[in-house]
């Protein structure tokens, strides 16, 4: 809307100007006065008022005058004031600007001249001709008085004045209102930097760090370009309060570009963008280094225009390749560069229709940015969770999968023992009439003298008895084969390293007792309960420490894995073994879908392990597995 009204209103603007004087009576409240005003730039800052008197020809009207783009200028304005009224009439000439590097406003009537406000750059808020957070210089007139104020001043970036001639009544009402919006923004800013703080702690992802600092300093930056900082944080530094807007803006430009960085993870996703993004951030520094060298203004609005068109190919690149959060994203740099990189860009550079505030501008860029940021990182956060739920629910599909396929295999090998030991029962039973024959036959060689046939049946029994021999060794070897001695402490040294650098970033102590114990089992299946139970400690314990030992029971080892985290009451015990069920009252379940005990508990009972728990609210928890003694 601003777009399609600025050409009209700069129209308007053209056409009002003047240089008669602004009549007005007691009764007024509020006027624009910048349309009867004249304006005259002093580059070399050595005009003097006798000079300015001298010639007054010098100013061009407001609608003909047009700001220089290249440097911040010394200007002066002329306005003249005439009151129609009966009486005296007080009001408050409102510049529109929070702070001004040079402010002097000088009233010439009858020849006779007076000082209303001279400010400095290390002018400090008690010198302020009006106690106020925007600038306002206070102007009385006689009845039927004629005046001419003169006022010497250079503003940041050539931001020009509004020039209002208000009444102290209205002026106090505009400042409430005023406050009140700018309340509304900057509780919002603040809102969602809270909310950016809590997912942050809840998830731990960088980005919402990144929108986190984005938003505070978007906050500071609303409230220090309205005049709060000067009023109440540093009324007695100046000099300091002319260089905030600068180190502020210099701040909300890094840490837009840190959280387009970590939102999008470009140093892999795009490692040319991220270069361009680490290539801009000393821009900022030049351009206010040339403002403070040189008062130049370019530097500044080309790199804000450039750095415009790098956020903007951010969201277009991202948008194409189908990241959740790239459409928000790009309405907000789009939101960006419309408020704040040209609109306020011109605005404060002088190019800025009549009437047209612009401090509203950053503020209705802020928040739209801010809002479309904040819904791009919970687009973000609802895709990677789709993510974790598709790979949870694969992971308890092959899970189940897995003990399937190990029980099942546990059931063959021991139907294959079964019937080797049978074969081998049968073999033996066999060997006991085989030695009967050949004793038989023994009887007979003696008693019949037939060697041949005595010999042939010898060899027909040899042969059978090697055959029986083979089949009970074979079965020896099969049942020997299926009963494999796991080493323990191999077990808990492996899953103790998995673990540890999620341990460490926790700040969490993990270790694990070392054992010679050995049991028969999967190496496998144990791996994967370990693994269930230690990657729970650890999610759910916020300090301590996490052990994994090995205890001896009366019909097995019992592998426990004990933390010293909030623990839970026995109502909640037998609920958490069930699929996707959590108690409800941690932080740290956001990070997960209840699956982990369950996974633990379908395995024990698929492998013939026994699984309990132990636990106390506030004083940890105990996971035991027993693994039984071989029969």
């Amino acid at each position: 809307m601003y777009i399609l009204l600025w050409p009209l209103a700069m129209f308007s603007s053209a056409a009002g100007g003047g240089g008669d004087a602004l009549v007005v009576t007691p009764a007024v409240e509020r006027v624009a006065a910048r349309s009867y005003a004249g304006f005259l730039d002093d580059p070399g800052q050595t005009l003097t008022l006798a000079e300015v008197l001298a010639d007054p020809g010098r100013f061009s009207p407001a609608g003909r005058y047009q700001s220089r783009l290249g440097g911040v200028a010394m200007r002066w304005a002329r306005l003249p004031l005439l009151n129609a009224g009966a009486t005296t009439g007080h009001w408050l000439l409102a510049l529109g600007v929070p702070d001004a590097e040079v402010l002097e406003v000088y009233r010439v009537a009858d020849g006779h001249t007076a000082i209303l406000a001279r400010l400095g750059p290390d002018a400090d808020f008690a010198a302020r001709p009006v106690p106020s957070r925007m600038l306002a210089v206070p102007v009385a007139l006689a009845a039927g008085q004629r005046v001419e104020l003169y006022l010497r001043y250079r503003t940041h970036a050539n931001t020009p004045l509004s020039l209002e001639l208000l009444s102290p009544q209205r002026f106090q009402r505009d400042l409430a209102e005023g406050d009140f919006f700018n309340g509304l923004v900057v509780g919002l800013l603040l809102a969602l930097t809270v909310f950016a703080l809590l997912q942050y702690l809840a998830l731990g992802r960088a980005a919402f760090l990144a929108y986190m600092v984005l938003a505070l300093l978007m906050a500071v930056f609303v409230l220090e370009f309205e005049g709060y900082g000067f009023q109440y944080l540093w009324p007695g530094r100046g000099a300091w309060n002319q260089d905030v807007p600068f180190y502020l803006t210099m701040g909300v430009q890094v840490g837009h570009a840190l959280f387009a960085v970590l939102l999008f993870d470009l140093r892999r996703e795009s490692p040319r963008l991220c270069r361009a993004y680490l290539a801009y951030l000393p821009v900022p520094l030049l351009c206010f280094l040339a403002y403070r060298l040189g008062y130049w203004t370019w530097p500044t609005l080309l790199a804000m225009l450039i750095y415009g068109g790098l956020v903007c190919a951010t969201g277009v690149l991202c948008l194409r390749r189908r990241f959740p959060a790239a459409a928000w994203f790009l309405a907000g740099a789009l939101g960006y560069v419309l408020f704040i990189n040209l609109l306020f860009g011109l605005s404060v550079c002088g190019f800025a229709p009549e009437g047209l505030n612009p401090f509203v501008l950053p503020k209705l860029g802020y928040v739209w940015e801010a809002v479309c940021f904040a819904t791009a990182l919970a687009r973000q956060v609802q895709a990677l969770r789709r993510r974790l739920e598709d790979g949870l629910r694969r992971h308890l599909a092959e899970a189940e999968q897995l003990a399937r396929v190990e029980a099942e295999k546990n059931r063959a090998l021991l139907a294959a023992q079964a019937q080797q030991l049978q074969w081998a029962a049968a073999g033996h039973d066999l060997a006991q009439p085989l030695a009967s024959i050949r004793f038989g036959l023994a009887v007979l060689r003696a008693q019949a003298g037939s060697e041949a046939a005595t010999r042939h049946l010898d060899q027909a029994l040899d042969y059978t008895e090697g055959l029986l021999r083979a089949l009970i060794d074979e079965a020896k070897r099969g049942y020997a084969a299926g009963q494999r001695a796991l080493d323990l402490e191999d077990l808990l040294a492996e899953a103790h390293q998995r673990h540890l650098s999620a341990a460490r970033r926790k700040g969490l102590e993990l270790r694990y007792s070392p054992t010679g114990q050995r049991i028969q089992g999967s190496a496998l299946v144990l791996g994967r309960i370990l693994d269930n139970l230690i990657g729970n400690a650890i999610r759910y314990t916020e300090r301590g420490r996490v052990l994994v030992g090995v205890r001896r029971r009366a019909d097995g080892l019992e592998i426990q894995v004990c933390d010293t985290g909030p623990g839970f009451d026995t109502a909640r015990r037998e609920r958490l073994l069930t699929p996707f069920a959590q108690s409800g009252a941690l932080v740290a379940e956001r990070l997960g879908h209840g699956l982990g005990l369950h996974i633990v508990h379908a395995l024990c009972a698929q492998s013939g392990y026994r699984f309990h728990i132990a636990a106390k609210p506030g004083r940890g928890s105990v996971f035991g597995v027993v693994v039984p003694f071989p029969r």
